[in-house]
């Protein structure tokens, strides 16, 4: 049985662990501001299946906007429809938000261009669609997919002004 639930002690750990070994240095922030909540603006929740840990998301929350901020399975427990069942225990979290994730965008050249195109097919397989929301952050072009619902620009800064205000402490992600 798969759950998502705040994780305990010892998952923060696994979380960080996974953390790490999941995303590229250039892409990490400070992963301690994301495990509080922050008045209900952010979420971490560890995944369990079957009772053990296997993955986690991070979440920010604003309005009807749940925006996936990291997401990451353990490695061995990839591609077996695993990710899938979190994104969709994470749309049923939040009923009528729209659940939005940047992804890379593919470049031709790029050292993980194959990973790029991998995560992107993994999101539309799964209901995401793309939004024309296309921006450039540490020198990585991403854009934004979203699902439960279309995403514009306007709704995408929208959200980040309003965290900034509300909770200062995550709104710089």
């Amino acid at each position: 049985m798969l759950e998502l639930k705040p994780p305990t002690a010892a998952e923060r750990e696994a979380i960080a662990a996974l953390y790490v070994r999941a995303f590229p240095a250039n892409e990490r922030r400070p992963l301690e501001p994301l495990m509080e909540s922050h008045g209900g603006h952010a979420a971490m929740l560890a995944a369990r299946e079957d009772g053990a840990f296997c993955g986690f998301a991070s979440l920010l929350l604003w309005e009807d906007i749940a925006h996936i901020i990291y997401f990451a399975v353990e490695e061995g427990k990839r591609g077996k429809g695993l990710g899938g069942r979190i994104l969709e225990e994470i749309q049923a979290l939040y009923p009528g938000c729209r659940v939005i994730v940047d992804i890379e965008e593919p470049e031709e050249g790029a050292p993980n261009n194959p990973q790029r195109i991998q995560r992107r097919d993994f999101y539309l397989r799964n209901g995401y669609n793309p939004s024309d929301i296309h921006y450039h952050w540490e020198g990585t072009a991403y854009t934004i997919l979203s699902r439960g619902g279309g995403v514009d620009g306007e709704d995408f800064w929208q959200f980040w002004e309003g965290l900034r205000k509300l909770a200062p402490g995550v709104g710089n992600y």
